[in-house]
């Protein structure tokens, strides 16, 4: 792990999903902090390991992604990249404060692309290029 990874949590409840994103995330130089399955276990790992992003899936066993979202943001001011079957529901999403979403089925090779583009989001800035699918939401 160099000095410069950035920490990554993520919430996802399908452990199989989580462990792909891991790999393709870790691979990539970033250090994974964790994977959460439900909205307590994101808050007390976020509460740990402070992650800088977050890839959250809105439907958690139990929980919500949109709360987790929202929460990672205020307190630690998570850059959060919703990755999700629910990407339609943006409504919910934008006042969530999450950057981007990048909607179910994607690729876990996909997702250190996605963070890259979220970063740059965050930052303001517009990338000219977002892997397939995934789009910005509004920012809050």
């Amino acid at each position: 792990m160099g000095m410069n990874a950035t920490r990554i949590l993520i919430v996802e409840d399908d452990i199989l999903i989580g462990l792909d994103v891991e790999h393709a995330l870790v691979a990539a130089g970033y250090d994974v902090c964790g994977i959460a399955t439900s909205e307590t276990e994101a808050l007390a790992l976020a509460d740990q390991f402070h992650p800088e992003m977050a890839i959250v899936d809105i439907s958690l066993s139990p929980g919500d992604g949109r709360v987790v979202a929202k929460e990672l943001r205020r307190r630690y001011a998570t850059a959060v990249l919703f990755a999700t079957g629910q990407c339609n529901e943006v409504e919910g999403m934008a006042d969530s404060g999450a950057v981007a979403c990048l909607p179910k089925p994607y690729s876990a090779d996909e997702v250190p692309a996605a963070l890259r583009a979220v970063v740059r989001l965050a930052r303001g800035d517009h990338p000219k290029h977002l892997p397939d699918h995934m789009f910005a939401l509004a920012a809050a």
